[in-house]
């Protein structure tokens, strides 16, 4: 379930920095106004120009339960239960969508397990590949081949055949259970994010080693790059969850082969990376860093909310971290230094041989109907209507009804459902797309979304608007998007295991991991890297044998 709150959060973004450009030029152009029902029923949608099929009649009830968290606000008069998608799902195709509960998404995993133990099944749901297996296992969901078959549309199709794995990992016995939630798998591999402000001032040269990482990590530690005239800054941000999409590590252990967490094919079977002796010079390496002063000696306590604090001060200036951290939080450097600008790189290597970047599979969760649920087929029609009418849509009135408007950038409207789902194809078509618009400063091919990223990098460099630095650093030439692109053509590697969790890791894998992280931190503070050597005999003997036993057995039965 975190697809949502990173496109929300960059949709948020560009909305500002929209009504920014129109703030800054109101003699250019404008949106179309958001459509605003006046009507009830099936007329208030009239003005749009939707593909729909005929709706239910009469109507049916379709009950759900759905997650929502802080960031979810509503137009005036508006709830989770009655807004723009509960009014179209019910007017347009017949479907009355009943939430049994709502809660926050930190609380949804075990609200949903509470509510299956007492045999009230929701008919419609949204689970992970843990519970999907379960579920399956214990006859509680439905199969979803013949409706899938029957209903689902050309777009739904296409978009779910974008991604090879999609309807692989939602499938259990050779039947289909759940529509799989997609993304861009690509968008999970790590990039390293350095202040080229920062570079600029200091006249240091893009790195193209380790070596060069390590150095520049000095230089940022040593040299006061903020210009505060005390030592206060570190190297390299770093988290205390080690691992993620914010100042995470799997970029630096890339750029010594290790790729800790997932696992990939070495002699014909698959390894756990993390237990590989490629990890020893990477956490030396880190562990030097800490010594010397270029990782915060507080890391291990410091979560995203301070390493956010950290950025926004001008205390760091190098992280690993994904495409959107632009976005957030990098874009909080401007706070104190309108002149701040984060550059992507390729994950430089410790040696001769390339960098890759480790990433995994988007489709980690899934939508599920119930086995009782009469009308199975209600969920390809709504994952249909979101397909066809929202997820490729040119037509700017549509966007505004269903997704947001300028004017009101923090209401990001699709986070009132679970039934989208996103083209894995898209992000790097459309950078491909928008890099070329750019180049010959012709925008007539591009789409709204990319039309809008068009105007905002033009407006950083013909209007000088600092704030729309993001978007040249994520979507401009040479920015992240266009690393990501290189990364896809053969120079990542992929996490090869994408089942749902085999019965020993289920039982074992959240300890190991605990064991995993505990041994990381301790070596980069200071313990001897033989703590590294004891954790891999013991996570051999506590169950990782035998979980990677289970995962070769499973890709046996999954080729």
């Amino acid at each position: 379930m975190k697809r949502a709150p990173r496109i929300a959060m960059c949709l948020a973004v560009c909305l500002a920095l929209m009504t920014l450009l129109a703030a800054c030029n109101p003699s250019g152009g404008s949106s179309a106004p958001s459509a605003q029902p006046s009507e009830s029923g099936r007329d208030a949608f009239d003005q749009l120009n939707l593909v729909l099929p005929a709706p239910y009649d009469p109507p049916i009830t379709l009950k759900s339960v759905i997650a929502v968290d802080a960031t979810v606000k509503f137009h005036e008069g508006e709830t989770i239960y009655d807004n723009v998608w509960t009014r179209a799902y019910a007017d347009l195709l017949g479907i009355q969508v009943d939430y049994t509960w709502v809660v926050d998404a930190s609380q949804y995993e075990q609200k949903l397990n509470a509510t299956i133990m007492s045999g009230e099944t929701p008919d419609l749901f949204h689970v992970n590949g843990q519970m999907l297996k379960l579920l399956h296992d214990s006859d509680l969901i439905a199969p979803l081949d013949e409706v899938y078959a029957a209903e689902a549309s050309e777009a739904t199709r296409d978009i779910l055949a974008q991604d090879p794995i999609a309807l692989k990992a939602a499938s259990i016995g050779g039947r289909l259970m759940g529509i799989p939630i997609t993304d861009a798998s690509i968008a999970s591999a790590p990039l390293l994010w350095i202040r080229q402000d920062w570079l600029d001032k200091m006249d240091i040269a893009p790195p193209a080693s380790m070596a060069d990482v390590l150095d520049i990590a000095q230089r940022f530690t040593a040299e006061d790059p903020n210009g505060s005239g005390v030592a206060d800054t570190v190297g390299l941000a770093v988290t205390k969850d080690l691992w993620g999409a914010i100042a995470g590590l799997q970029g630096f252990f890339n750029g010594y082969h290790a790729y800790p967490g997932i696992w990939f094919e070495k002699d014909g079977q698959l390894q756990y990376g993390s237990v590989q002796p490629e990890m020893r010079d990477a956490l030396l390496a880190l562990q030097s860093m800490y010594a010397s002063g270029q990782i915060d000696r507080e890391f291990g306590v410091k979560d995203i909310n301070k390493i956010s604090e950290t950025i926004a001060t001008g205390k760091c200036g190098m992280e690993y971290g994904v495409w959107w951290n632009p976005y957030q939080p990098l874009q909080l450097s401007q706070q104190n230094n309108p002149d701040a600008f984060w550059t992507a790189f390729p994950l430089p290597s410790a040696d001769s041989r390339p960098a890759r970047s480790q990433y995994h599979t988007a489709v980690g969760s899934f939508l599920v109907v119930s086995e009782s649920f009469t009308h199975p087929e209600a969920l390809v029609r709504m994952v249909n209507f979101w397909t066809e009418n929202i997820v490729r849509s040119e037509d700017q009135a549509i966007r505004d009804t269903f997704l947001g408007t300028i004017d009101a950038p923090d209401i990001v409207l699709y986070k009132y459902i679970m039934t989208q789902i996103w083209e894995p194809n898209a992000m790097l078509r459309g950078g491909r797309v928008l890099r070329d618009a750019l180049a010959r400063r012709d925008p007539s091919r591009l789409n709204l979304d990319e039309h809008w990223r068009y105007q905002i990098i033009l407006a950083y460099f013909d209007q000088g608007i600092k704030e729309a630095w993001v978007e040249v650093a994520t979507n401009g030439e040479g920015g992240a998007v266009s690393i990501l692109e290189w990364i896809a053509d053969g120079n990542g590697i992929m996490n090869q295991f994408y089942g749902a969790p085999t019965p020993v890791m289920g039982e074992k894998m959240a300890t190991l991991r605990t064991l995993e992280d505990e041994m990381v931190t301790k070596v980069i503070m200071g313990d001897p890297i033989e703590r590294f050597d004891q954790f891999v005999a013991d996570w051999r003997r506590l169950g990782g044998d035998e979980i990677t036993a289970e995962v070769n057995a499973w890709k046996q039965a999954n080729p």
